[in-house]
């Protein structure tokens, strides 16, 4: 319920102060997005800080290594994992942010947008998870800078792990998946 207050609601609070000056609801809409966006980047920022979230960090680039070292098609080992991109396509942060981009719900009563905008989260969802799949599918130049942000999110969100994590992560994986 904080997320729904900080990222939902704050933005929109944070917003309504422009009204006065901007008339056209599209751009209010634009900047209600860049608010939620620049507060997501400033909580990803801010927690990054934290001895726990970064040693996180670090796991999370164990992760997307191991992935993207599967999807190369090479074996799986600690040699090959630490070799690889820590930046994968599919990434939940790309995914969140996504979810941040698409939200453009235009209604004038406040509790209505409020309440939409929860009832709607589902919907928002599917849209930007079909958009992440879509960019793990193809190297379209278009899903390509659509991917950019997303992407370069992931810079702060993950970290180089060191050997012992890509072995955990590689234990991980291989726990998940079904050879």
């Amino acid at each position: 319920m904080l997320a729904v207050g900080i990222f939902i609601v704050l933005p929109y609070f944070i917003s309504s102060l422009f009204e006065s000056f901007i008339r056209n609801r599209s751009l209010m809409a634009i900047i209600e997005g860049v608010i939620r966006i620049a507060l997501f980047l400033l909580y990803v920022w801010g927690i990054s800080a934290m001895k726990d979230i970064r040693r996180l960090y670090q796991y999370h680039g164990a992760e997307h290594k191991c992935i993207n070292c599967i999807e190369k098609g090479r074996p799986l080992t600690v040699h090959n994992v630490m070799r690889s991109s820590r930046l994968h396509k599919r990434c939940g942060t790309s995914f969140i942010f996504f979810v941040m981009l698409v939200f453009f719900i235009q209604v004038d009563n406040v509790a209505e947008k409020v309440i939409l905008r929860i009832l709607l989260m589902p919907v928002v969802a599917g849209i930007s998870y079909e958009i992440i799949r879509l960019a793990g599918r193809t190297d379209n130049v278009f899903i390509k800078i659509l991917s950019a942000p997303g992407m370069w999110i992931q810079r702060m969100t993950t970290r180089e792990p060191d050997e012992s994590m890509a072995e955990v992560a590689i234990a991980s994986v291989e726990a998940v998946f079904d050879w």
